[in-house]
């Protein structure tokens, strides 16, 4: 008759092969979801850095546009009233000199 030992002897390394090979795939497949988790944080993070950057364009384009009829505004303001322009302007100047010297 067989031994039984023999028997759990050889389902033991069975099981221990079947528990290897089950880590082994356990391993690869956490391995690729962490490449595939790095992959799509990369592909979202220059996602958020194409639109900030587009943003920072768009609000710089209306920075620019502002600021270019504000000074249409204030170059036709001293063209039409230049008397009025040197007034403020030596007014203004005053204001300063007399702040920053105390």
């Amino acid at each position: 008759m067989a031994d039984p030992n023999v028997r759990t002897k050889i389902d033991g390394a069975s099981d221990m092969d079947d528990l290897k090979q089950q880590f082994d795939t356990l391993k690869s497949e956490m391995k690729a979801m962490t490449e595939m988790l790095g992959d799509t944080a990369t592909s979202k993070a220059a996602a958020v850095k194409d639109d900030a950057i587009a943003r920072m364009e768009l609000y710089g384009s209306e920075a620019r546009s502002r600021v270019t009829g504000l000074q249409t505004d204030a170059e036709r303001a001293v063209a039409a009233n230049p008397v009025m322009a040197l007034a403020a302007a030596a007014g203004i100047g005053f204001l300063i000199g007399a702040l920053t010297r105390r």
